[in-house]
Formats: C-alpha cells, sequence, structure tokens
C-alpha cells in the first residue's frame, strides 16, 4: 500500500536535484591528490562537525539507533551521560585527534608506514579494509528496505515486459547516486554536501520534534513507556538485564572503546585529516559534542512514539495495522528494523512524510559517499601503492581512486543483494568492526603516545585482535546450527575481550624490544614544525609547562572564544555527570520508583535538551556557512603541492642512545 502523497514525490525530487547540481558544481576545485583525499587540508571546524555528523548518521544509523530505542528506551541515554567526564577529557585535551592531525598523514596506514614500516601499513590497512567493506556491507540493504516499506512501494513492478525487483532497482538508484557524488569531487564533494545535507536533516526533524509534541504529549509517551515488564524498563537503566543484547554490559563496553579506540574507524577517515590546522582538529571534535542534539531527540523520541502505539489500549486499531503490514515482511530482522518506520507512515502529515523520506535519502548518500570514499582511499593509498613500490602521476592517481571505490560500492552491493542477518544492527556494527578494532586501538595510541612502541608489538596485538574477532563472528553465525542455541558472548563482549588481549601483548612485546623513535619529528614539532598548521604561533610550537590550563589542552592556539566554548562545554558535561551520580546514588540507597524516573527523564533528558536543540543548530549552522565560504574562497587560491600525495619519503625516525643523549 503506497503511503506516499505526489507532494511528497515531488519534495524527495527536488532534494535530489539539489544535491546533485551541488555535487557537480565542486568538481572544478579537485585538481591534485590532496584535493581529492582531504580537501587539501582546508576545512574549518564548523564545515568539519557539521558534515562529519551527517556522515555518521547514514540510514542505516537512523534505522539501527530506532530498534535499540525501541528495546532500550531510554538506557542509551542515560549512559551516556556516564560518558560525560570521560569523553570531556578525550574532548578537551584532542586525545588522539591533536596529535594525528600533526603527522600530516592523509590516511592510518601513511603514519603506520612512518611509525611501523611499510609492510605494517599493507598488513594494517588490509584488515582495516576487508573490516570497513563487510560492516559496510549492509549499509544498502537496510536504506533499501526502509525506502520500500515507508513508502509503500511494491516488491516487484514490471518493466518492458519483465518482473524486475524493487529492492535491487533501490541498489543500484542509491548507490549510483552516492557513486556520483563521490566521484564529482572526492573529499570536497563530500564535505560541501554532507554540509548541506546536514543543515537540511536538522531543519526536518527539528520540524518532526515539534510535530511529535503537539500530536503526542510526552506526559502520554511516558504513560506507555511504564507498560514494558519487569526487567525490559525503558525507564529504570537498572531494570535491563533482560533487554537482549543492549543491557549495561553493551554501553560500558562501548564507553571503554570510545576512549581507547579514539579515531581508529576508518569509515570517516578523511575528516580525521581534513581540517585546516590541528587546532581546528581538536576544536571539531569538542564541537561534536553539541552537534547531535536535533538528531538525538527526534531520533529518541521516534521510536518511544512506535513503542506507544504498539502497546498502549489507545492505540490498539493503529497497532493491528502496523502488524499486519509486518507480517508481509518474511526477514525476521527486517521486520524489526520496519516497526519505527512503518508507525509513522500512520501519523505523519503530507508534506512532511515526503521530508522524512528526503532526510533517509540525504543521510543514506552522506554515508555511502563517504564510506566508498573512504574504504576506496585507502585500499589504494594504503594496500594497493606501498605493495608496488612506485610513485604514479596525479592523473593516474585520481584515476586508480575512482576505480578503487567503484570497487568498494560493487562490492557492497553483491553483499546486501545475498547476505542475511542474524541480528540487530548495532550488534552487527560491534562484531564485523571488532575484526579491526580488537587491535588498532592500541597500535594508534602507542604509535602516538609513546617513544617505545614498536613493529613487533603492533603485528602481535593487531593479529590477536584480528583472530579473536573473525573467531567471535564464525561462533555467532553458526553456533545455533552446531548447538541448537545462541552463541554465549554478544558481538560487543567479543569486541571486548579482543581489544583486552590486544592491549597487553602490544605493551609487553615492545618494551621487551628496547627500542626508542622519534616522535618529535613524526608530529612535525620544534625544529621539525610546519608553519601552516601553526599560524596562531607565528608558525611553529609552543612548548609551556605545566598547569590547569595545558593539562586540559588550552594552548596558544587559543582563542576567547574557543575558552568560551570550552568552558561551556565543562560546565555542561560536569553538570549532567553530577546528576547521573546524584540518581546513581540515590537508586542503590533509597532506590527510585517508576515515577522518579519519569520525572527524571521527563525534564533532564527531555525538556532540558529539546530547549537546547534550536540555539545549538543556528549557532553551527552559522559557523558553518562562513566555514563553507572561506573553504572555496582557499581552494581557489591555494597553490597545489602534487608530491603531497601520502607516499612516505622519509622513513629516518629511529633515534640512536647516542642521539638521544645529544
Amino acid at each position: 500500500m503506497e503511503t506516499m502523497h505526489w507532494i511528497d514525490w515531488m519534495v524527495v525530487a527536488i532534494v535530489t536535484v539539489f544535491f546533485v547540481v551541488l555535487a557537480y558544481s565542486t568538481k572544478k576545485y579537485t585538481q591534485s591528490t590532496s584535493d581529492f583525499l582531504v580537501a587539501n587540508r582546508l576545512a574549518g571546524r564548523y564545515l568539519l562537525t557539521m558534515a562529519d555528523g551527517v556522515a555518521g548518521l547514514g540510514a542505516v544509523s537512523i534505522i539501527a539507533r530506532f530498534q535499540m530505542v525501541y528495546k532500550a528506551g531510554f538506557a542509551p541515554n542515560w549512559w551516556d551521560q556516564l560518558q560525560a567526564p570521560i569523553m570531556l577529557l578525550v574532548m578537551l585535551t584532542g586525545w588522539v585527534v591533536y596529535r594525528y592531525r600533526e603527522t600530516r598523514a592523509m590516511t592510518l596506514g601513511q603514519f603506520f608506514e612512518v611509525r611501523y614500516g611499510r609492510k605494517f601499513r599493507s598488513y594494517a590497512a588490509t584488515i582495516c579494509w576487508i573490516s570497513g567493506i563487510i560492516n559496510f556491507g549492509i549499509f544498502p540493504a537496510v536504506g533499501a528496505n526502509f525506502f520500500i516499506h515507508y513508502t509503500g512501494l511494491p516488491n516487484y513492478y514490471s518493466l518492458l515486459g519483465l518482473t524486475v525487483p524493487t529492492y535491487h532497482t533501490l541498489l543500484i538508484v542509491l548507490l549510483g547516486l552516492s557513486l556520483y557524488f563521490t566521484f564529482s569531487g572526492g573529499q570536497i564533494a563530500v564535505l560541501v554536501t554532507d554540509f548541506f545535507q546536514s543543515f537540511f536533516v536538522n531543519i526536518v526533524l527539528a520540524a518532526i520534534l515539534i510535530l511529535i509534541l503537539v500530536k503526542f504529549p510526552l506526559d502520554h509517551i511516558f504513560d506507555g513507556l511504564k507498560i514494558a515488564e519487569a526487567g525490559k524498563s525503558l525507564l529504570d537503566p537498572f531494570d535491563t538485564a533482560n533487554v537482549e543484547g543492549f543491557n549495561v554490559w553493551y554501553f560500558l563496553i562501548g564507553l571503554f572503546a570510545l576512549v581507547i579506540n579514539r579515531n581508529a574507524w576508518q569509515g570517516s577517515q578523511a575528516y580525521q585529516v581534513s581540517a585546516r590546522t590541528p587546532h581546528e582538529q581538536k576544536m571539531a571534535g569538542v564541537l561534536g559534542q553539541f552537534r547531535g542534539f536535533t538528531l538525538l531527540w527526534a531520533l529518541t523520541l521516534l521510536p518511544l512514539v512506535a513503542y506507544l502505539i504498539m502497546h498502549h489500549p489507545d492505540y490498539t486499531d493503529w497497532a493491528s495495522q502496523v502488524n499486519a503490514q509486518l507480517a508481509t515482511i518474511a526477514d525476521e530482522q527486517v521486520r524489526d528494523q520496519m516497526i519505527t518506520p512503518i508507525t509513522m507512515t500512520l501519523w505523519m502529515p503530507v508534506g512532511l512524510m515526503g521530508a522524512f523520506a528526503a532526510v533517509m535519502f540525504a543521510a543514506f548518500i552522506s554515508t555511502h559517499d563517504t564510506y566508498l570514499h573512504s574504504w576506496g582511499s585507502i585500499f589504494v593509498q594504503d594496500v594497493y601503492l606501498p605493495l608496488r613500490g612506485k610513485e604514479i602521476d596525479t592523473k593516474q592517481h585520481l584515476r586508480l581512486l575512482r576505480f578503487s571505490i567503484f570497487g568498494v560500492a560493487a562490492f557492497i552491493f553483491l553483499f546486501s543483494s545475498f547476505y542475511r542477518q542474524t541480528q540487530d544492527i548495532l550488534l552487527f556494527f560491534a562484531l564485523t568492526g571488532a575484526f579491526w578494532l580488537g587491535g588498532a586501538g592500541v597500535v594508534i595510541v602507542g604509535g602516538l603516545y609513546t617513544t617505545w612502541g614498536t613493529t613487533r608489538g603492533a603485528f602481535a596485538g593487531l593479529t590477536s585482535g584480528t583472530v579473536l574477532a573473525t573467531a567471535g563472528m564464525i561462533c555467532e553465525h553458526w553456533w545455533e546450527d552446531w548447538y541448537g542455541e545462541d552463541f554465549f558472548l554478544t558481538g560487543q563482549e567479543v569486541y571486548f575481550f579482543s581489544m583486552c588481549i590486544a592491549w597487553t601483548l602490544y605493551v609487553l612485546l615492545s618494551l621487551s624490544e628496547k627500542r626508542v623513535f622519534n616522535v618529535d619529528k613524526m608530529l612535525h614539532r620544534g625544529e621539525y614544525a610546519v608553519a601552516s598548521d601553526h599560524a596562531a604561533t607565528g608558525g611553529h610550537t609552543v612548548k609551556e609547562g605545566w598547569s590547569w590550563r595545558s593539562a586540559l589542552g588550552v594552548n596558544a592556539d587559543f582563542s576567547r572564544g574557543d575558552k568560551l566554548i570550552y568552558g561551556f562545554t565543562v560546565v555542561k558535561s560536569l553538570g549532567l555527570f553530577a546528576l547521573w551520580l546524584g540518581m546513581t546514588i540515590a537508586a542503590f540507597t533509597i532506590g527510585i520508583s517508576i515515577e522518579g524516573w519519569t520525572t527524571y527523564h521527563y525534564w533532564v533528558n527531555t525538556v532540558f535538551f529539546i530547549v537546547l536543540t534550536l540555539g545549538v543548530m543556528v549557532w553551527l549552522s552559522i559557523g558553518g556557512m562562513r566555514d563553507l565560504a572561506r573553504l572555496f574562497h582557499d581552494l581557489r587560491e591555494a597553490k597545489r603541492d602534487f608530491s603531497d600525495d601520502g607516499t612516505v619519503r622519509d622513513h629516518d625516525y629511529d633515534v640512536t642512545a647516542a642521539d638521544q643523549g645529544s
């Protein structure tokens, strides 16, 4: 049954044409490999914040959040508040982000070659690439299934006398558009289109947020959440032991990984190295704490409204209609993913219905063009070219990058056509991501922050994480066939044990070799400084004595505005953590009733953030427009360095004992 009015389809068509034209307009700025890979390192903080935010929020991520919140309620938001003090330190100190940008590497593999050698670069990049494209493999499937069931498209249609599946047609159309965006201007096109997509997504989700509050008063939504059975509470985060996959351990492991695997996932790797300076990269990370407000709360309330509709006696008729549609979906995982989108078709008005479809289209394209660019670039830059051992000219380089990107698109088309999902999206991400992330974090952190990390330790740490994660993937997929029951570890738990063993092996083997590495040279500090990276300090690095300011990462690069942003971030994060701590103590001492949890989530996790949303959206959007204008100006004026193509030409980073003492 088709659910979209012709007006809704017009909205989708207009949005599509706008972004296609926008992508084409960036083509003239891509003149070098550096332009294609990292936008010539000319992006500002607000542009990066907005664009990277929507790049990480693809159609698959939206559906994954719907699936998680529908089952876990406010638990994800609750455990996010536990992250506040830890992530505050991570953001403010520029943990990993600042030093990684200082290396001036275009890809993680380039950094690995400098730090651990060319063989490790190719080895690590191969593992990273395989993990990434398998993880990426279900993205098109989830997006295509959403459009079929949300818009009411038929499963098949006739074309020239042939019966053609709608699913595969959508895969081709959506991936084709994503390829066009990526080919048009590389990272420049990705940055620009992702920024405008973020702008559009924020406006539509803000409108949906307002509609929800008018159509489904918060009191009524919370009444629906109270229906949940014991052990599966959507309000009490300490009563979630029976929530399959999304219990307290899922979120605690996620917190652990956020710190030690900072910047390890390479799905949007170009965003990590596209900033004008290391300081801009760091500030983009700080601003990232604010960009998700509009996205987060609209995407939290939508599945909670779905839960209300499916469980509250006032909506029995609507629940019956949804169940009837769900019954037509044969695949259990797809059926589970489509609960929230199908309930939305019952109450979304004409126009806004199409606008949300356009949001999902924008989210699909923004993630796919970013991921296609990343995984295609990684294969060429870090797998193929280091093994080839010969440099190529810019024209050949760009052609090779485009071929690689097309190959990634072909792979995920085939994967989405044949793979059958057996678990929730986020658990699939944890398991496939662990193939790389199980050992990647220690290799990155050890390489950036120690002088004693060695190639042998890096090989051992990364290999152990990969082997354990692979064993977990095999067990998860076939355990039930072998033993008649689910595997006793979730994807998230496999991920955790892989990280622990990888860190242990890296440290033990590295320390046993007693080698010293010239970290200052790798980070372009002191006599190795690059002037353009430190414009605020006259083109050179400044060493400061220890103080609370320096401990929090505040240095000579900071303007008064930067300090105000820091201060606001500190107050917000510590305030939310204080509330979290107070509620936790109360829960384990005097106890908190379901009414008490309802009041807390009503005022703190809903009203407070909704009020804050509009101001943050306007602030980031204005800053993003300013950065966009500056990007175009700088690209027009920039003098290209065609040798800046990711090739490592200086391998002399070892420091002997004699050198160190001289």
